[in-house]
């Protein structure tokens, strides 16, 4: 148990924000899909903001799926 990394472990700070970020546009799908309601939009409204906010999530959604690979392999 002392010799081995744990996941958690093996994160970093690009990492977890990266889970922040999907987490967050989970929910926001979440909420569009059962109640209509588009929280990214009800913040910043149709803006560049927004538009970036949704480019954050997806390149975070890319970046968690490639570093999972990476900590799959290990």
């Amino acid at each position: 148990m002392f010799g081995r990394k744990h996941l958690m472990d093996e994160l970093n700070p690009v990492d977890r924000a990266a889970g922040v970020l999907v987490g967050l546009g989970a929910l926001n799908w979440g909420l569009v899909g059962t109640a209509n309601f588009d929280a990214i939009r009800a913040a910043l409204g149709r803006s560049k903001a927004s538009r970036i906010a949704y480019g954050l999530v997806g390149a975070s959604a890319a970046y968690a799926i490639a570093r999972a690979s990476q900590l799959a392999k290990k």
